[in-house]
């Protein structure tokens, strides 16, 4: 192990992969799933956001399915093959113009996706540690997040073909990892990672309501909010905007982990949706400059803490070794159900006012840290109070020199 140089039990070139894994998928599915849809469907076209939501439906129930066997297999085989397959899908895009056929083409790389993302963090899980699985997440998050909004616009300019070109880049960065010499042997998982360890079912229920109730505001309310945020102001202005939440993104994420490793899993999550609560309230009652900053800002901050707890910590915490792929389909499957429903719905929800979805966002994001002020702390008690007495032996030690 090369602790001393990464700071973490996961050695430096265990991080680098995880890191490229977490940058590939993520940018495959927020950059080029959107941009390869508006130029076979076009973005203006009703439909989109019906066939956006299925798409998403599709990757919800690969998962399930994927739950049940990836933790018999070799992850890292299974992201190589699913590469591969990906690949070969967004090529062959390039050689079918009929629509019907293409969204059909499209749909089933989408299959692929789901079932290679699922394996990256099955990988990501055996490589970590819960102590320092927060820790991991946040930094490769710092890393990837502020990148989205540089490659998000860069793609808005490309025609299709540049498009496809851009999804290979991100499908082959999969296989990539293979340069890397990926680690085979997996950490030793402690504590809440044992084999033994079963949660109790109602824990699992109260860490899941908040991601439910945050997911199902995100994909209803907030879309209404942000909306309405964009029709106020300039395009430029709103451009510094999404700037700003990217940078915090990123700082949110390596915050987030740092404190969900060091103070608990808890204390992480109540901060991040209190913080989502009122800057949501604010976008629907306030409407001054000033306050869209902080809006921005502390959105982003709040993405990036639940993009690393609830994208790779929770899940991971939940879970031993029969049950980690479950678990972590089960946050995803959550996620893109929730983005499905909201895409499906998307004319109905538009339709709610903006006080309306406001008041009701503020409502059920505070309401929904009531399950975790009753779920029982995650990350181990000893290891919370050792960290606690280093960092009081710390402040004693500053304090004598």
């Amino acid at each position: 192990m090369s602790g001393i140089i990464t700071g973490f039990q996961l050695t430096k070139r265990g991080l680098l992969v995880i890191t490229v894994l977490f940058f590939t998928f993520f940018m495959w599915y927020f950059v080029f799933v959107p941009s390869t849809l508006q130029h076979i469907i076009g973005s203006s076209n009703g439909i989109y956001p019906i066939v956006y939501g299925f798409f998403n439906l599709i990757i919800g129930v690969s998962l399930i399915m994927g739950g049940f066997f990836i933790h018999k297999l070799n992850k890292i085989q299974i992201i190589y093959e699913c590469s591969i397959a990906i690949s070969i899908t967004t090529l062959v895009l390039l050689f079918v113009s009929n629509t019907i056929l293409e969204l059909a083409v499209f749909f089933i790389g989408g299959v692929f996706f789901s079932i290679g993302q699922l394996a990256s963090l099955a990988y990501f899980w055996s490589l970590t540690v819960p102590e320092e699985r927060g820790r991991v997440a946040g930094f490769a998050g710092f890393l990837i997040l502020p990148f989205y909004f540089m490659i998000w616009l860069e793609a808005g300019t490309l025609d299709f073909f540049g498009t496809v070109l851009l999804g290979l880049t991100f499908s082959l960065g999969m296989l990539g990892i293979g340069l890397l010499r990926p680690e085979k042997k997996a950490l030793l998982t402690k504590k809440m990672g044992e084999k033994g360890y079963i949660p109790e079912r109602k824990t699992v229920i109260f860490y899941a309501i908040p991601w439910v109730l945050f997911m199902l505001i995100n994909v209803t309310f907030a879309r209404n909010i942000s909306l309405h945020v964009f029709n106020l102001i300039s395009p430029s202005f709103y451009i510094i905007l999404l700037v700003l939440q990217m940078i915090a993104s990123g700082l949110g994420a390596l915050g987030g982990g740092l404190i969900a490793d060091l103070f608990g899993r808890r204390l992480s999550l109540v901060f991040g949706l209190t913080l989502y609560g009122i800057s949501t309230a604010l976008g629907g009652f306030v409407e001054n400059n000033a306050a869209f900053y902080f809006i921005y800002v502390a959105n982003g901050l709040n993405w990036g803490i639940l993009w690393v707890l609830y994208g790779y910590v929770i899940w991971g915490d939940l879970a031993n070794e029969e049950s980690f792929a479950k678990s972590y389909s089960l946050g995803l499957i959550i996620f893109y159900l929730a983005m499905g429903v909201g895409d499906l719905f998307h004319f109905q929800v538009s339709q709610i006012s903006i006080v309306v979805s406001a008041f009701m966002s503020c409502v059920l994001i505070f309401l929904s840290n009531i399950p975790l002020i009753l779920a029982p702390e995650l990350l181990a008690s000893d290891f919370r109070e050792k960290t606690k007495l280093r960092l009081y032996m710390k402040v004693i030690k500053k304090i004598r020199r």
